[in-house]
């Protein structure tokens, strides 16, 4: 809000002083979020893209920049992609914006390219790993299989990777739970997983996000090697 302060124009009617303390009264979520839309509104997509955090209400931040750059919501996901990738671990950078993947699914923004869109997702960010993950794949079937099925050709990095988010939660829900429910529920089918599987294990992965492969092709009853 104060850079929106700063930047307002001169001539403004009744000047940027009126802004200036004129609230008095606890400030909430929604007043937040109110201000981040008007500090939105001043800025071009590439500069929009870049504000954190973004507005806490789900349904409003889904909703909102759509509505301010209907022709630009490319530059979004894709800064947001590779936001994610530079820090994994920025909480407060990253939350919330696996909202992308419903502009994804609506057909309201083509499908980033950037491999942060794979990482947020495996990571558990739009779900948590297992059930919830799985659940939420099946009612997105353009995000499961034009993002999430690239989990087979996306090296991890530090903070965000297969092995990480299955170490983390614990009994490997992606390997155990969410890759084999999607072939049980035929969005997926098995020769798909096996091939996606043996292009890993022939990739040159580092050794820790190899292992995660060996396991997942040790439970399809296949080879390591290829």
């Amino acid at each position: 809000m104060t850079s929106w302060l700063r930047e307002l124009r001169e001539d403004y009617p009744g000047g940027s002083q009126q802004f200036v303390d004129a609230w008095e009264g606890r400030l909430a979520v929604s007043h937040w979020d109110a201000a981040t839309i008007v500090l939105l509104g001043s800025k071009t997509a590439a500069q929009a893209a870049k504000v954190w955090p973004i507005p806490d209400a789900r349904a409003l931040a889904e909703w909102v920049y759509p509505a301010l750059f209907p022709d630009d919501l490319p530059v979004v996901v894709e800064q947001w992609s590779a936001d994610f990738v530079a820090n994994p671990k920025n909480w407060d950078r990253n939350r919330g914006r696996a909202v992308m993947y419903e502009w994804v699914e609506r057909g309201l923004v083509e499908v980033p390219r950037h491999d942060g869109a794979v990482l947020m997702l495996i990571s558990g960010w739009a779900s948590r790993p297992g059930k919830p993950l799985l659940a939420w794949l099946l009612e997105r079937p353009k995000v499961t299989n034009e993002i999430f099925g690239r989990l087979f050709s996306t090296p991890g990095v530090k903070g965000a990777s297969l092995a990480q988010t299955d170490e983390g939660a614990g009994d490997d829900p992606l390997r155990t739970i969410v890759v084999p429910g999607l072939v049980k529920a035929g969005v997926w089918t098995r020769d798909f997983v096996v091939q996606g599987t043996e292009s890993a294990l022939r990739s040159d992965l580092p050794s820790y996000q190899r292992r995660w492969f060996v396991r997942l092709a040790a439970d399809l009853g296949v080879s390591e090697h290829p």
